[in-house]
């Protein structure tokens, strides 16, 4: 019974290796593209969240100002605390406060969704990866936010001004407006930075322009406004793209020897294939193997065929 060569084994999903002996396998934290219905539930699941939390926080006043207060001493001593300095400037120049507030309130609600879109969209092959790695680096600055709550430093800092309620942007400074939804005390780590560092690191990875790099220009100028604002200490923008970087690690493929077939013992005897693969020379007992030509015996006569038919009735000579 003649051997059959074992089929091609296809590549596992979301691995993007083969299985087999000796093959390795990629593990990762991050979840395939999913319908749009559930990557806006997914989105909504995040932002409820963060609703929780903020109203969870409310009582820890006292601790958040405590912190607050250690993160500006950390900066004084390290002479890393240009917050007064562009706030000042800020707040003494309407145009620029008001530029400051509005980016401040806006950019990040509308660049965020507009990327994740772009990615579903146009994108695919990444989505999946960048969606959840965003969704890990929300989730971890929740978790900072439960468990260790920080003042900005227009509450904190005595000598800052809070722009957005002097210039009165975005209904800042009334109780029952949109500041009323905002967590007053989830300034360490900075989410407009964070989230903006994920934006430019969508854009830079899942596109090939020599121009993607530009992106990086977004997250600069985010934490230009958030100081400038007074809504972020330097250090809270710092921690915000430690954990973007993160959450890119956490969904970046890693590579582990795969034991789901193991390979072969040495000296272990299996099956011989039907035909040699490609660039190995095949064996003289394969069918694939190029049969030999005989040669006609040193002496022997040789007989050549003519180029013409022979005449009807008359007999072919045999060779002697």
């Amino acid at each position: 019974m003649a051997y059959a060569p074992p089929r091609p084994q296809t590549a596992r999903a979301g691995t993007g290796l083969a299985p087999g002996p000796g093959r390795n396998r990629r593990v990762s934290l991050a979840w395939p593209r999913l319908p749009a219905a559930v990557e806006v539930a997914t989105v909504a699941a995040g932002y409820a969240g963060y609703a929780l939390v903020r109203l969870t926080v409310r009582a820890s006043r006292r601790a958040a100002f405590a912190h607050a207060a250690g993160l500006w001493r950390v900066e004084r001593w390290l002479h890393l605390d240009p917050e007064p300095s562009l706030n000042h400037l800020t707040a003494a120049h309407p145009a620029l406060a008001e530029t400051a507030g509005y980016y401040y309130g806006l950019a990040h609600f509308i660049i965020t969704p507009l990327i994740l879109a772009w990615l579903w969209l146009r994108r695919p092959a990444a989505f999946g990866r960048l969606r959840s790695a965003l969704v890990l680096a929300t989730t971890a600055a929740n978790l900072v936010f439960w468990t260790w709550p920080a003042a900005p430093p227009r509450f904190s800092v005595p000598g800052l001004t809070d722009v957005l309620v002097r210039y009165h942007l975005l209904g800042a400074g009334n109780p029952h407006g949109p500041a009323s939804l905002v967590n007053l005390y989830a300034a360490m780590p900075s989410l407009h930075v964070a989230w903006a560092a994920w934006c430019a690191a969508a854009i830079a990875t899942a596109t090939r322009t020599p121009w993607r790099h530009l992106a990086w220009l977004y997250p600069a100028a985010t934490t230009l406004v958030v100081l400038a604002s007074a809504n972020h200490f330097l250090l809270d923008a710092a921690a915000g793209l430690a954990i973007t970087t993160l959450g890119l690690l956490a969904t970046r493929a890693s590579t582990q020897p795969d034991t789901a077939n193991p390979k072969p013992k040495p000296g272990a005897s299996g099956p011989v294939p039907a035909a040699a693969s490609p660039g190995r020379q095949a064996g003289p007992g394969s069918p694939s193997a190029p049969r030999p030509v005989q040669q006609p015996a040193v002496g022997a006569p040789r007989f050549t065929m003519p180029s013409h038919p022979w005449p009807p009735g008359e007999r072919r000579p045999q060779n002697p």
